[in-house]
């Protein structure tokens, strides 16, 4: 009988606590909690009998049986922790984004590549059934080629990040701000579900949040491979009844030449697909609107067995370091944008 996968917790905060309950779901056995604030390691160690807390990450290293480690710090120490770990030889699983630059980016991709482990990004979003539904109903050809494709991602910064993830006004610590931290989910579900953009043009708003350094609310105007354009919003500043209870709000839009689809949701939601049935004659007896609910899922769970499989299978993760490149590039080009006023081109692949 195989052994459970033994893995560290780096970085005890809400990311943290939310992945290792994933793993131990899925029969991973946690063995080590990592914080540089020990109540709160020993916190994320009680989930786990006989997971041993601690503040020193080289502590936990030293450990044989420990075979993979989980990052889950600011955004701007992902590179230096996941690279020591990748010398010692434990497989990573880094939280979004892979890094803040593109040379760290490089740096976790070659260290992974020499010490032959596996190094997956945390992108839970690609895992959520939702938009993989929208992506099936694209690439079935339901609403034509996609031509206008708006994406929407509005939280309000005083519920959703300052009680808990207060460094999330830190822009060294973030690489950016909302851009960084919500763009580079939502670029990587673009290009799972359009395909691959080619240039960006994007734009900050007035800053509203005085306390939070890097860009509360930011838009990003966009060119695809396949000839469609995208409008994405990324905001702190959106206020209603979800997001005064700290709950994000998440919606997308595609326009196709045969109809459209929206999509209102983050890891289960509704779908309305929409079909012209002037252009589809099969449709001219049925409605053309179209009620698709897609069940809530824990997409931190789901991402985790995929790490998980990856590991004891030996098989490259939908989230490998090497792909997961690509939406850092995308958001660091957004900031270009941002800085130089003007379009930036993305090369290709």
């Amino acid at each position: 009988m195989r052994k459970p996968l033994t893995v560290g917790m780096i970085g005890c905060g809400w990311a943290g606590v939310r992945h290792a309950r994933g793993f131990i779901s899925r029969g991973a056995r946690v063995s080590w909690a990592v914080d540089v604030d020990p109540h709160r390691a020993q916190a994320l160690a009680g989930l786990q009998p006989g997971a041993r807390a601690t503040t020193d990450l080289r502590e936990a290293l030293r450990d044989p049986d420990l075979a993979a480690v989980d990052i889950c710090l600011p955004h701007n120490l992902h590179a230096r922790m996941s690279i020591e770990s990748m010398k010692r030889g434990k497989h990573v699983l880094c939280e979004k984004p892979l890094a803040v630059t593109l040379a760290d980016a490089d740096r976790m991709i070659a260290a992974a590549e020499k010490a032959g482990v596996v190094l997956m990004v945390a992108e839970n979003e690609v895992f959520s059934p939702l938009y993989l539904r929208v992506k099936e109903l694209v690439d079935s050809g339901a609403i034509g080629a996609p031509a206008l494709v708006q994406m929407t991602r509005g939280c309000y910064l005083e519920e959703s990040f300052k009680k808990e993830r207060p460094w999330f006004l830190e822009e060294k610590a973030v690489g950016g701000g909302m851009m960084m931290s919500g763009g580079v989910h939502d670029f990587e579900k673009l290009r799972m579900i359009i395909g691959e953009v080619t240039s960006v043009y994007a734009r900050r708003a007035p800053q509203r949040f005085t306390d939070m350094q890097g860009d509360d609310t930011s838009v990003a105007m966009l060119r695809f491979e396949g000839g469609a354009v995208g409008i994405m919003v990324q905001s702190y500043l959106m206020k209603n009844a979800m997001t005064a209870a700290g709950t994000e709000e998440h919606s997308m839009r595609i326009e196709g030449a045969k109809g459209s689809i929206r999509a209102a949701g983050t890891n289960g939601g509704k779908i309305i697909l929409f079909r012209d049935s002037l252009r589809d004659p099969l449709l001219s007896r049925v409605p053309s609107e179209t009620e698709i609910v897609v069940p809530e899922v824990d997409t931190f769970e789901l991402e985790v067995a995929h790490f998980i499989d990856c590991v004891l299978t030996g098989k490259e993760p939908v989230t490998a370091g090497r792909r997961m490149r690509r939406p850092l590039e995308l958001v660091l080009a957004a900031y270009k944008s941002m800085q130089g006023n003007r379009e930036v081109q993305i090369p290709s692949k």
